[in-house]
């Protein structure tokens, strides 16, 4: 499932024959910052990062990542680096995408309309714009420098799965990986300037998607159950010479379920299908089953779908509007603890 630094044969989601073994090839540069007094600082920057992308190539990735504002790391004014989304730093990534038809998460400090944002880009395989991430929540020291937050938790549509983009701090709101949630996002990639730790294992379970997490001196890939795949440290002032350039192979088309309420239906699937219709791995310390189809022509979601079965991110979701609904048929306060609650849980 996972290759570090290896020669990789093609994906097979580009045959559409057989979706259920839907693979993307994944690489993380853990790339470390020029220091900011460096002569042509951006310029070697740039060549740098377009290098790195040309070593993604060559391990016939689909996707090559950077770390959170690695083109100006350090910067003690966001101002000095910021640049329009047609300005140098996407503009040379652009021209690597195009070049090696690879998407590229480019994160940079944008200017727009006489704001600063701190952005992750997404670039397509032609070189063409598919979405920007402006980081929900900056930190106080982004904040006071003038960095504007953004307000959407957008995913986007590849041609191998949903991705969706946060940066950094983003990771310590519950609020941000549920709108990638209920976005559908299946990649999760998270530019960075700490390692993540359990918190991307607590975010891939509790939202079900995949996290691929970069900063300069680690990359890390955690599945949908929240199990680390790869986790690849470098020193900052590496001088082996080795490319920070980390890939893995990973299948989007898996699924979290919960055993409630899916059991007699995967049982009609198997009935259905056959004995090797779906991989299902069930994880009993967690209580999760780990699901994905093996029926030619047929996607996870497909079966999921055609059967009733439930993802986890459904599950919760399902439970979170009929506890609402349950609340709200009581008439009169809610009393927890002696204390006297409204509906919604907040004390009166």
């Amino acid at each position: 499932m996972i290759a570090s630094r290896a020669r990789l044969a093609p994906c097979p989601f580009t045959d559409r024959s057989h979706p259920m073994s839907r693979f993307a090839n994944i690489s993380l540069v853990n790339f470390p910052t020029l220091p900011p007094d460096e002569p042509d600082r951006l310029q070697k920057t740039l060549d740098r990062m377009c290098g790195y992308v040309d070593d993604a190539a060559q391990e016939q990735s689909d996707i090559v990542a950077f770390p959170e504002i690695c083109n100006c790391l350090d910067t003690a004014d966001p101002s000095d680096v910021a640049e329009p989304l047609d300005g140098p730093t996407v503009t040379a990534l652009s021209q690597a995408a195009r070049q090696h038809e690879l998407y590229v998460v480019c994160p940079l400090i944008v200017s727009e309309e006489g704001r600063r944002y701190n952005c992750a880009v997404l670039i397509g395989r032609k070189g063409e714009i598919v979405g920007v991430y402006r980081k929900n929540f900056p930190t106080h020291p982004e904040l006071e420098a003038g960095v504007t937050p953004g307000v959407e938790t957008p995913v986007f549509e590849t041609d191998f799965g949903r991705v969706g983009l946060c940066i950094c701090f983003d990771l310590n709101y519950w609020e941000v990986g549920s709108g990638l949630c209920q976005n559908h996002a299946e990649l999760v990639i998270w530019p960075s300037m700490w390692a993540g730790g359990r918190m991307l294992s607590k975010w891939a379970m509790e939202f079900g998607f995949n996290m691929a997490a970069v900063w300069k001196e680690q990359s890390t890939f955690v599945d949908i159950a929240g199990r680390e795949l790869l986790a690849v440290k470098r020193e900052a002032r590496d001088r082996t010479g080795r490319s920070p350039v980390v890939t893995a192979r990973i299948d989007l088309d898996r699924r979290l379920l919960h055993p409630d309420y899916n059991l007699e239906n995967l049982k009609a699937l198997f009935k259905r299908y056959g004995p090797t219709a779906a991989f299902t791995q069930w994880l009993k310390q967690d209580c999760h089953l780990v699901f994905g189809s093996q029926v030619p022509g047929l996607s996870s979601d497909q079966l999921i779908e055609e059967f009733g079965l439930e993802t986890m991110r459904d599950y919760l979701a399902r439970v979170r509007r009929d506890r609402k609904a349950a609340l709200a048929a009581v008439a009169g306060p809610v009393y927890a603890n002696g204390q006297t609650v409204a509906q919604d849980g907040e004390r009166i």
